[in-house]
């Protein structure tokens, strides 16, 4: 769930924006009413984004945004506002937000641009899968034993020129060797892998991968 941190000098308006975001599956992990705090909370809670009013008394948001990126030049920042003097606008286009939204909030837009910046990119999901993958092979493989997993992991370059993180992509690879090394213990070994990658198995690449793997 992405977790956020609200900011406006306004009380209700903070009351009433997280209410709109927690009933959208967003979690409203900090709030507060001044730049100062914005900064604050950034720092203690690490969000995956906060929303910040500018125009705000003693601290405003240019001095929220100013702190935040100074703490992490890559922080999903949008800024909410109803005015904005010159002044500001030339201070937040050098301070990058993430967004701008205009008030009054249309709730489909601002949600559609929170999950939009918050969400992972497809590579990353990738490489995480993969990397999940890899390390439940790798578990699997050293229950047998360190050398039959040396066998494995040799069998594999000197065969199909991967390793054992390549089987991602090519399941076929590791299938192949793995009937050939252990014959009729593969599929308590299929077993096995199922139960190190449970947490990760209903995820459609990773289903599809031991799909083939029990073909």
């Amino acid at each position: 769930m992405i977790r956020a941190v609200v900011v406006d000098d306004d009380k209700d308006t903070v009351a009433l924006f997280s209410e709109i975001l927690s009933g959208n599956n967003i979690e409203i992990v900090g709030k507060g009413y001044n730049g100062q705090e914005a900064a604050f909370l950034y720092q203690k809670l690490k969000p995956d984004v906060i929303f910040l009013d500018v125009i705000m008394p003693v601290y405003d948001g240019i001095y929220g945004i100013t702190k935040i990126r100074e703490m992490n030049p890559d922080a999903i920042v949008i800024i909410t506002t109803n005015q904005m003097t010159i002044n500001a606008q030339i201070a937040l286009n050098k301070l990058r937000p993430s967004a701008i939204i205009k008030e009054p909030i249309d709730v489909d837009e601002i949600i559609k641009k929170v999950n939009q910046l918050c969400a992972p990119s497809l590579d990353s999901e990738n490489q995480m899968k993969k990397t999940m993958v890899t390390l439940a092979l790798k578990n699997t493989l050293l229950e047998l034993g360190i050398q039959e997993y040396d066998k494995v992991i040799a069998l594999l370059q000197k065969d199909h020129s991967c390793t054992l993180e390549d089987c991602f992509e090519n399941p076929e690879y590791l299938r192949n060797i793995l009937k050939d090394l252990f014959g009729e213990s593969y599929p308590d070994i299929l077993n096995s892998l199922s139960e190190n990658m449970k947490s990760i198995i209903s995820q459609q690449e990773v289903k599809e991968f031991f799909q083939v793997l029990s073909s």
